[in-house]
């Protein structure tokens, strides 16, 4: 053999041995990179499951989120990627912990004065914000699509009045997947001030006036309040993390109204409170006049005394508004009402306060509140 035959085999040998050698390389790479994603993948999970289960000691829910989690494993198929079935058992205790058993437990303390009532509710309301925020990051995490849409869905109903517009939903599952579709859908259930069965829940504020202690509409309607709460909150972070100089909203607008016909008038005050920086969290919610619920007069709710100021900076944020607003000049008036213009009610007295988060104001604008006397006296 040539030298140069020589030099050429050995030059196939090392390129040869080169390759093998790069070819290992690619795959410890690709191996390594896998289980660095993998961990990653179960750190964050194990973050959420934190967030989910940290200091909540109710026997019921722990037995719920057993048996959702033999579920899971007996529906999961031996060497399937799990991450799809994981996010789903994930938004499915989250919802076990906003309309689980955990809040009645808490009210139940508090009605029967027990020595574990305050812990119970920091339970209770802890759970219920860790929940929210965990079936916020599901939904933002199923892809762009979904993104998209829960952005539509939840962020944006405070411009789509009576929830007008809003993609159907059959279409959920498409654009989120199944874990995706069920964050999204409870969520605009809790925004929309619906039930687990998707009827309308008693408001925070009715609770409150009618002095209502039954643990489970308690518990429904407070966990709603905090959901909306966190959303808001999550939303703040969102626009603080484009624009560090974004300012914050002032409050937690939930609007009430006694005539779904006047919903589309009310549409450009809303617009400008939100543009003043006054969020309105959600769409208006319908209250006929009945002797159970209606309102006599035009209001502001607030929960708490620090919220006082809040409560009076809104009417007077509206009154400035009513000139742009000629359409609902004598809504805001308070035309056909037991008194006129729009006055701050102070619930903060409500067994029950603790557990609003404070900026919470509900504003209810009544159209009909002489006939609202008219039906409560009639009982």
């Amino acid at each position: 053999m040539t030298d140069s035959e020589r030099g050429r085999t050995f030059n196939n040998i090392v390129s040869g041995i080169a390759a093998i050698a790069g070819t290992i390389g690619l795959v410890v790479a690709t191996f390594t990179s896998n289980e660095v994603n993998k961990l990653s993948q179960q750190s964050r999970t194990a973050g959420l499951v934190g967030d989910l289960t940290d200091k909540l000691t109710s026997k019921q829910l722990g037995r719920d989120i057993s048996l959702l989690a033999i579920e899971h494993m007996l529906n999961t198929e031996p060497g399937k990627d799990k991450a799809p079935r994981d996010k789903l058992l994930l938004a499915r205790i989250s919802i076990l912990l906003i309309e689980g058993s955990s809040g009645e437990e808490s009210i139940n303390a508090q009605n029967t004065n027990s020595g574990i009532a305050s812990a119970t509710q920091t339970q209770f309301n802890h759970g219920v914000d860790q929940a929210a925020r965990v079936l916020n990051r599901l939904a933002q995490s199923s892809g762009e699509a979904c993104n998209d849409y829960y952005q539509q869905q939840v962020f944006n109903l405070n411009l789509k009045l009576g929830g007008k517009n809003l993609t159907p939903a059959a279409d959920i599952e498409a654009h989120c997947g199944e874990a995706g579709a069920l964050a999204v859908e409870a969520l605009r259930k809790q925004v929309e001030g619906k039930d687990s069965n998707g009827d309308q829940a008693t408001s925070v504020s009715q609770l409150a006036q009618k002095r209502i202690t039954e643990p489970r509409l308690v518990a429904s309607s407070l966990a709603q309040a905090r959901v909306v709460n966190q959303l808001n909150a999550v939303r703040l972070e969102a626009a603080h993390a484009k624009s560090p100089h974004t300012e914050p909203s002032l409050a937690v607008v939930t609007v009430h109204l006694d005539d779904p016909a006047i919903a589309e008038q009310l549409e450009p005050l809303l617009l400008q409170l939100s543009a003043t920086r006054w969020y309105i969290v959600s769409g208006v919610r319908v209250v006929e006049p009945s002797a159970e619920s209606c309102g006599q007069y035009n209001s502001v709710r607030f929960f708490h005394r620090a919220d006082n100021d809040l409560a009076r900076k809104l009417i007077t944020q509206i009154d400035s508004l009513k000139t742009a607003s000629s359409p609902v000049h004598p809504l805001l008036a308070g035309s056909g009402n037991t008194k006129p213009g729009i006055s701050a009610i102070d619930l903060s007295s409500w067994t029950y306060a603790r557990s609003v988060p404070q900026g919470t104001v509900e504003l209810w604008l009544a159209s009909k509140g002489n006939s609202c006397r008219s039906s409560v006296g009639s009982t």
